[in-house]
């Protein structure tokens, strides 16, 4: 049963969680990754066992054609880890399954569900979680305000605004511009949270972590808690019907008022900051293999640790490249 971890990209440790994982568990799965052109453009393809280009997300034949790649290398498991793929594979989730093929992705409702940050905003309040005020354009702003678009990602397009001037003049009556309640970092910390559900949308395990320095819309340095945020995610997300596998949440927490947390978003995928659990002790590709290959009941654990300070830096991939 070998697994695929698609559109690989930079995702060199995410790759290396599941080459090791395998090896721990003993099992003769291969870890292969695709992408779009992937000598030139994913460092990731270069640390699995094999790597495949396949076309672009958006071409027609896309699911087709990655079906066939599973079929064709015995390929079972499928990791998606962007975005756009999300929902393409979440969709085709039946077909998949028809080829014997185990996708780990979330239910399309919430996959469509927490890509639209409107939507996103009605969950949390009827979870009785706080959310960032988000203006009506007719009212008035109070600045600074957050501006980011409505299904955007990756921070892209995200910036704050001090008064009026600020804001591009394009994106003042822009619907699909958010203009939201600034969260002043000097009075809260912002947290990632990666959770671990199983083929049940049962919480498997969390690990919160500070964003103490964010690069590109990734975590750049973070340091991972055992405190009110861990029990907060266990009360309020001990379900999250439809989740499957790895899911990312982004909140606030006020630094003096422990019970003051806002959330900000969820994103179903593993987070670019997903190292920082794996290094804490959160390995979730095993946890994958051992529910998806091994068939072996998950329980809830906390088996990590506190305190793990991530610092992450650039490195290269090297090799001599001769063109076809």
């Amino acid at each position: 049963m070998n697994i695929l971890i698609s559109t690989a990209g930079r995702r060199v440790k995410l790759v290396q969680s599941f080459v090791n994982a395998v090896k721990r568990c003993k099992i003769k799965s291969k870890v292969f990754t695709s992408d779009y052109e992937p000598l030139k453009n994913s460092p990731a393809a270069h640390f699995s066992d094999h790597y495949f280009e396949v076309g672009n997300i958006s071409d027609k034949n896309y699911i087709t054609e990655l079906i066939i790649l599973c079929k064709k290398y015995g390929i079972k498991i499928i990791i998606p880890t962007i975005d756009t793929e999300l929902k393409l594979l979440s969709k085709n989730i039946k077909l998949f399954n028809k080829n014997k093929i185990e996708v780990i992705v979330s239910k399309i409702s919430l996959v469509e569900k927490f890509a639209d940050k409107i939507i996103s905003d009605k969950f949390f309040r009827s979870l009785e979680i706080a959310t960032p005020k988000i203006y009506n354009i007719k009212e008035k702003f109070e600045f600074p305000i957050f501006l980011k678009p409505n299904l955007g990602s990756n921070s892209k397009g995200v910036y704050i605004a001090k008064n009026i001037n600020q804001i591009k003049p394009e994106d003042i009556h822009r619907e699909n511009i958010l203009k939201m309640q600034f969260i002043d970092p000097a009075y809260y910390d912002e947290y990632t949270i990666d959770m671990y559900y199983d083929r049940h949308s049962s919480l498997v395990t969390a690990v919160p972590r500070v964003r103490l320095k964010v690069v590109g819309g990734e975590s750049n340095q973070g340091i991972t808690k055992k405190n009110e945020v861990l029990e907060f995610v266990k009360e309020k997300f001990k379900i999250l019907d439809g989740a499957i596998g790895c899911i990312t949440l982004q909140l606030f927490k006020n630094k003096t008022k422990n019970n003051d947390i806002i959330a900000i978003e969820i994103n179903p995928r593993f987070g670019g900051g997903y190292p920082f659990s794996l290094n804490a002790g959160a390995d979730f590709a095993e946890y994958i293999i051992r529910e998806y290959i091994l068939n072996e009941k998950l329980s809830y654990n906390e088996n990590w640790c506190e305190n793990c300070l991530n610092l992450r830096y650039e490195t290269e991939v090297f090799f001599k490249y001769v063109k076809k």
